[in-house]
């Protein structure tokens, strides 16, 4: 077996967690119940395979459990969760007897940090200081992963999905900016027209 494959809980969900990204989640069901106690008991993590339209996809997150928020009488809870990769669904079991969720085979890729591309550095700098008035410097963001700026962005999960699949991460993320650098000044320019009339 490839040394990046591993066997892991599974909890499909309408959701990409990206790594390094922070999610709340209700925990309701049985089956789920018992993955997060055994993933707290265990110190381990579980996947997200990522459902698009109620069918189960080939990528999802993978996660830890960072807190328990909130414990409920009936068993219910509220936890968060960070990403710390994302994989390939190899194989999926909706069901892990004698457990009561599922599990799958999962090739995780490696994280490449450094954002090399000067245009797409550009663009990152122009984004945080419209939309969060702050200065970056180019050396901040060599030691920043696409996945760290994406997170940034507030993106749907269905763009997020095109992200992790697509083959050139960065041009995607680069295409994606200049979108929404385009939409952020129209709107500024209208803002201004507005207000001087």
């Amino acid at each position: 077996m490839d040394l990046s494959q591993l066997t892991i809980p599974m909890f499909p969900l309408n959701m990409i967690v990206l790594p390094s990204e922070t999610v709340k989640l209700h925990i309701f069901e049985d089956r789920y119940k018992q993955l997060i106690q055994d993933c707290l008991d265990n110190e381990a993590e579980f996947g997200i395979p990522y459902l698009q339209a109620k069918r189960l996809t080939r990528y999802g997150s993978q996660v830890k459990i960072k807190k328990i928020l909130k414990q409920f009488p009936d068993g219910e809870m509220d936890v968060l969760i960070e990403g710390t990769t994302i994989f390939k669904l190899i194989e999926f079991s909706e069901v892990l007897s004698p457990k009561l969720y599922g599990a799958g085979i999962v090739a995780t890729e490696p994280i490449e940090k450094g954002i090399h591309a000067i245009v797409l550095q550009e663009l990152i700098i122009d984004y945080f200081s419209l939309t969060q008035n702050k200065l970056l410097q180019y050396d901040a963001i060599k030691s920043l992963s696409v996945y760290d700026i994406a997170s940034q962005l507030l993106i749907s999960a269905q763009e997020k999905y095109k992200l992790i699949t697509h083959k050139n991460k960065t041009s995607f993320l680069t295409q994606h900016l200049k979108l929404i650098l385009q939409i952020i000044k129209a709107e500024a320019e209208l803002k201004d027209r507005f207000l001087n009339n």
